[in-house]
């Protein structure tokens, strides 16, 4: 598989992760629903986004800054344009709902982003 496929599967399970573990919350399933719909259509244009929005925080994201989720998370430039509104939903659940377990779990996440974007823009130069 590709870096860019294995990029997208590690994208997929984190978000299917998060639907299991709140599955009431409506949020988080709307996100879903657009992101597999914004996948199907142009997977790039997610690639591109992380590129763009995430990896420029890879410093926070390493050393497990809660303000990367707290005070933005990369959403701030794209949010009224993309329909892919996350950063509200993170940090509310962040702050009240979200187990020491699973901010560990997302931060595992995160940082396999981070290494995975790292091999995406290796293999772009």
């Amino acid at each position: 598989m590709s870096v860019k496929g294995v990029f997208l599967k590690q994208i997929d399970n984190f978000i299917d992760e998060l639907c299991v573990i709140f599955p009431e919350n409506k949020d988080i399933l709307l996100f879903s629903e657009k992101y597999y719909f914004i996948k199907n259509i142009n997977s790039t244009l997610i690639i591109d986004y992380f590129l763009s929005y995430i990896y420029i925080y890879k410093n926070k994201i390493n050393d497990e800054d809660e303000s990367f989720f707290l005070e933005g998370g990369g959403q701030d430039e794209i949010k009224d344009t993309s329909g892919l509104k996350f950063r509200d939903n993170i940090k509310k659940l962040w702050l009240n709902e979200m187990s020491s377990e699973n901010k560990e779990i997302i931060w595992k996440y995160f940082k396999v982003f981070i290494l995975l974007c790292e091999k995406l823009l290796r293999e772009k130069l």
